[in-house]
């Protein structure tokens, strides 16, 4: 996992990269085939990406329903 450290800059990291996930969900739930799509041009490779959704989970951050395909944003008030 990409962490920010002397070597890996904070923009460069996955830390940084969960928050364009985190808005583009913001609006709406999409399958994860259309965020990323919508988000490939702000990562490097497409397992940045899964990186990113795996934290997200894990932070719960995110919900994904396996019935429909799609992943949304958990909003936690």
């Amino acid at each position: 996992m990409l962490v920010p450290n002397k070597v890996i800059r904070y923009d460069d990291s996955i830390i940084n990269k969960m928050t364009v996930i985190l808005e583009n969900l913001s609006h709406q739930e999409e399958s994860i085939k259309e965020l990323f799509f919508n988000t490939q041009s702000h990562f490097d490779e497409i397992d940045e990406f899964i990186y990113s959704l795996d934290v997200l989970f894990l932070l719960d951050a995110i919900a994904v329903d396996f019935n429909k395909g799609v992943v949304s944003y958990v909003n936690q008030n």
